[in-house]
Parts: C-alpha cells; structure tokens; sequence
C-alpha cells in the first residue's frame, strides 16, 4: 500500500494517476468526480479544471511552488489551495549545495575526461570556496537552510530578499543587500525563489555581464527565473564560469537544449526536492491539508495560499 493510500484510504476512495503526466483535460474531466485534487508540478490546474470541479473542497500541492495552479480561478470558486512549506528545504538545500560543488570543481567534466583516458589534464584553474563570497536570492526556507549549510566555507554570506526585514537577515549571520550588489560581488551566486512576474528572467545577458568572470550561478529554484539563452550566451562566451541547473526554462527540457553541449553546465531533471524524508513530509503535509478541509476545518494558515475565501465567505468553515 502507497503512504498516499495510507494516509487517505481511511477518509475515501484514493484514485491515483500513475507517472504519466496528466493534461489539463484530463483533470477536467475527472474532476467532476472529485472531492480533493493532490497534484505536482507536472499537472497545470487551470480554470477549466476547477470550473469543472464541481465537488471540488480542496486543491492540494504536493510540493511547495503553486505557479501550475490558477489560484485567482480557485479562490472565486472558493476552493482553498494548498501547498507543502518548507517540506523539502533541507534537500533542495543539499543539492544545491552538491551542485556548487561540482560545478565549481568540474567533477563532471573531469570523470568523463578520466574515462575517455585522459589523466590530469587540467581543464582550467578554479576559485577556492573556503572564505569566498556567497549570493542567495531569496531567503525563504530553502535559502535559509542553504546559509546554514555555508557557514563551514568561513566566508561572506550575502542575501537579497524583498519579503524578509534586513534584521532578520542578519539575525542568520547574513548580510542583506539589494540584489545589483549581490551580483557584482558574489563568488556563487545560488537562486531560491518563488518564480513570479517580478522574478522571471531576473538573470539575463545584462546581470550575467554584471558578475564576477569567475563567477558561478547554481538555480534549483525554478527555470523561467533565468533567461536560458542569455545563460548559454554568458557561458559560451565565458563571461561567468559555470552553471549548476536542477532546473529549466521548459520542462522537460529538449534533448536538443543547448546547455546539454556546454562543459560548463552542470544539470540535473529537477530532483534536487527529492529524498525520502522530504516525500514523507511532504505526503503528511499535504493528506493533513486534504483531512482538514474535508472534514469541515481550515487547512493550516502556513499552508493556505488563498486566505481570502475565508475572509469574504462567511459560509465556509
């Protein structure tokens, strides 16, 4: 028995879609039967899914971004959306981590150099981490996590966040600054932002021209967050070093994507969120959500992205 069906099966009947990705009309059409939707990030949960959704008490993210989900659909229909916070920031933490470190020490490139039978051939000089300058955009529960985990390199901790107060920054042992001065003097410059009109293409051909030459940029938060091509232009041209990407502007990318051919990208299919006790959280956070709802409560504020319905209809719990 699934964890999902474990934690569910008491309270209904569980219908699982399997691996295949689910399409729009396909929700739409199932949805009519439905009384919660738990989906990922494969699924796009548009208005037509929710109008559709007759039955329809609870949207539930298995995961913690919600840009698939038409919120603004959902919360005229007054249906709560939920999402999973903080569940997997230890692991997209970590594997951010992991890709710095490789991207910065060419662990790829190398062992594939070792392999065709090359020995010590020396791609080019890399910068040291211990006492360098760190960039993190976006200092949420994954950014913050991700301080932590570079505090052992004794260097410069730098961050920028719109949404944080400058003295809770600090209160972490990291300097907050505006985003211009992270770029100009960040060593690594790592990404762990919500994807949003203000954020998607922060990273173009100008900020990649306002980085360090030897710099590194690490983004496992989401694709659209850089522009893509002007990443393979700044990586081609050698105006950055290096790239580290779990990540991409479309999903699943291209076999074709050009930054597969780039010696200097360092790439993963998006998995960095993935462990087995991240899952574990993330399956009892969001049957929590689904419980709650179902049986007349409000799901957790933390987890609530649309606390309006609330707000403006009296008649919901």
């Amino acid at each position: 028995m699934s964890l999902l069906r474990k934690l569910l099966g008491p309270h209904g009947e569980v219908r699982e879609g399997g691996p295949e990705k689910w399409t729009p009309e396909d929700l739409a059409r199932g949805a009519p039967e439905w009384d919660a939707l738990l989906v990922t990030s494969r699924e796009q949960v548009t208005e037509e899914v929710i109008r559709a959704g007759s039955r329809l008490k609870i949207v539930a993210k298995f995961g913690v971004g919600v840009e698939n989900i038409d919120i603004p659909a959902a919360t005229r229909a007054g249906i709560p959306v939920t999402n999973c916070p903080g569940s997997n920031a230890i692991a997209v933490a970590e594997a951010a981590l992991a890709l710095m470190l490789s991207t910065v020490r060419r662990i790829p490139p190398y062992m594939r150099l070792l392999k065709e039978g090359a020995w010590r051939e020396v791609l080019e000089d890399t910068i040291e981490l211990t006492g360098a300058t760190f960039g993190i955009v976006g200092i949420g529960n994954v950014g913050r996590e991700f301080a932590r985990l570079l505090r052992g390199f004794e260097g410069r901790i730098l961050a920028t966040d719109p949404y944080v107060e400058p003295d809770k920054i600090r209160a972490r042992g990291v300097e907050p600054v505006d985003l211009d001065t992270l770029t100009r003097e960040s060593d690594i410059i790592s990404i762990h932002c919500s994807l949003t009109p203000e954020t998607r293409n922060m990273f173009g051909a100008d900020r990649f021209g306002m980085m360090k030459s030897h710099a590194v940029i690490v983004n496992c938060a989401r694709g659209p967050i850089i522009d893509e091509s002007a990443l393979v232009g700044a990586l081609r041209e050698e105006v950055i070093a290096s790239a580290g990407l779990d990540v991409f502007e479309s999903e699943p990318p291209s076999k074709e994507n050009p930054l597969f051919s780039l010696p200097n990208a360092i790439v993963t299919p998006h998995l960095a969120g993935s462990t087995h006790l991240a899952r574990e959280r993330i399956f009892h956070m969001a049957t929590e959500s689904i419980v709650k709802v179902l049986s007349g409560a409000r799901p957790d504020p933390k987890m609530l992205q649309n606390p309006e319905i609330y707000e403006n209809n009296s008649g919901i719990a």
